[in-house]
């Protein structure tokens, strides 16, 4: 097989050089899978470039992305149970005083769990109590038979964040839940 290969070499005049008369060697020059010559060797290390362009454009903002939503998911299940959570704990109370109390321990306890620090000023609480129109004069304002309470919990979600540091001034994606629910309207009513 090395045979054939110096035939052609002579043949074409490139084992001699230029001249044929001194020994030079052949011309070589790479060829790619179609039979052409391959890339010019000043495009050697342009695909790890590329990649790492496209690498920058594409994969990085989507994994930014995956993160906003991510934050904004567990958001929107810690308000939701947050407001479920205080409504049911507010009309279980014995008293309007005793039923705030209970409500901001409740607010506070579950935006913990979700991973919210005490007092994040993101966090944002709002509780109505009152007689519902149509319900019986038994209704006693803040905790009285048939109260209807509602509880509405949002959270501002920061969208600016810079990696190791995390949210900096910038905007925000609120999110929000609402929970009615009413106070039975038999309570306190012996046995």
């Amino acid at each position: 097989m090395l045979h054939g290969w110096a035939d052609e070499a002579r043949r074409r005049g490139w084992a001699g050089g230029p001249t044929g008369s001194r020994g030079g060697s052949p011309p070589f020059r790479r060829i790619d899978g179609r039979g052409e010559p391959a890339a010019d060797a000043g495009e050697r290390g342009a695909a790890a470039v590329e990649f790492v362009a496209v690498f920058l454009a594409l994969v990085v903002p989507l994994v930014y992305a995956i993160a906003i939503m991510a934050d904004v998911q567990r958001a929107l299940l810690a308000v939701s149970t947050a407001a479920r959570e205080v409504g049911r704990v507010y009309v279980t109370a014995s008293d309007p005083a005793e039923a705030l109390g209970r409500a901001d321990v409740a607010f506070g306890d579950v935006m913990r769990n979700f991973g919210y620090a005490a007092g994040d000023p993101r966090a944002h609480l709002a509780l109505r109590a009152g007689c519902p129109a149509g319900v019986p004069s038994g209704c006693a304002g803040a905790l009285g038979p048939g109260t209807e309470v509602t509880v509405v919990v949002t959270y501002r979600v920061p969208v600016a964040r810079v990696p190791f540091v995390g949210a900096i001034a910038g905007p925000d994606f609120q999110v929000g839940a609402t929970h009615h629910t009413r106070v039975d309207r038999y309570r306190g009513l012996g046995p």
